[in-house]
């Protein structure tokens, strides 16, 4: 797993208005995956570190926030997205 720095958080956030937003959330998919505890087979869950008014935790909204606008499904075997 990729150990991201609060500046990556900040450029996908950035980076939103600039794609569709399809692409936008397969782009970021990993980035916000690093938000996630998801063990194989299992549904993934927040971390419980996702500190308050952090652009991790902001992220995270957000990217929850978009892919509720889609029919979507995740493999919880390979930890995939799927957006119809």
């Amino acid at each position: 797993m990729l150990i991201y720095e609060e500046d990556d958080y900040l450029r996908a956030l950035g980076k939103y208005s600039d794609l569709p937003i399809r692409t936008w959330l397969f782009q970021y998919f990993e980035l916000y995956k690093s938000t996630l505890i998801w063990p194989p087979g299992l549904p993934p869950i927040n971390r419980t570190n996702l500190v308050p008014g952090t652009l991790r935790t902001k992220f995270n909204s957000f990217y929850r926030q978009k892919l509720k606008e889609f029919e979507y499904e995740m493999d919880n075997e390979k930890q995939t997205l799927e957006i119809r």
